[in-house]
């Protein structure tokens, strides 16, 4: 329980206020315990750093996908989970570890990221098998794309789009690129879904 705890609110703050500017003694008094209880659950600020990233794996990944039973509303849901406001804290976390932490991101988030895409293409093949998405796509591309664009979208890689909210991206580029792969059984199960939300 003190475990996670110390992971979620470790996570929000890396996100909100960078991963190299809250020291163990900031996390400690955030979360109003002993620096020492902290050092009990964690060996080091690296190890809770692991922590926090595959907690945020495990929250938005595979478990999804793979029991969902409509693969166009499984995707549509993961994506619009990415555009929540504590996903871009999530997103602006990894970026920090990327240029702070480099041993921890080539050991540990690289091979994260491998695994999602490889996730990704087991839907989209399964997609291809249920007249969902067009037959003749090559899954390991638009897995590979998917992936891409998450991470030009959810961490403003491209600074243009910094001035439209995440809601707004994920309507204009997100939804019309997922048209695009869907048979015309995949574009009616997206408009539902988005009449839905609406």
């Amino acid at each position: 329980m003190v475990k996670q705890r110390i992971i979620e609110e470790a996570s929000e703050l890396f996100g909100r206020s960078g991963v190299k500017s809250i020291t163990m003694d900031d996390l400690a008094r955030h979360l109003g315990i002993s620096k020492r209880t902290i050092y009990e659950n964690f060996k080091d600020k690296e190890e809770l750093l692991i922590a926090c990233i595959d907690a945020f794996h495990d929250e938005s990944s595979e478990k999804v996908f793979l029991e969902a039973d409509n693969v166009a509303e499984a995707i549509l849901s993961m994506l619009q989970k990415s555009a929540e406001q504590t996903a871009q804290w999530q997103f602006n976390m990894v970026n920090d570890i990327r240029k702070y932490y480099p041993q921890v991101y080539k050991n540990h988030l690289i091979r994260l990221h491998h695994n999602e895409r490889r996730n990704f293409e087991v839907i989209v093949q399964r997609g291809i098998r249920e007249e969902i998405f067009r037959s003749e796509l090559n899954p390991e591309i638009i897995a590979h794309f998917f992936c891409k664009m998450e991470e030009v979208v959810i961490a403003r890689i491209d600074k243009n789009l910094d001035k439209f909210s995440l809601a707004d991206i994920f309507d204009n580029i997100v939804i019309t690129i997922l048209r695009g792969i869907c048979t015309t059984k995949g574009i009616e199960i997206i408009d539902k879904y988005k009449k839905s939300k609406s």
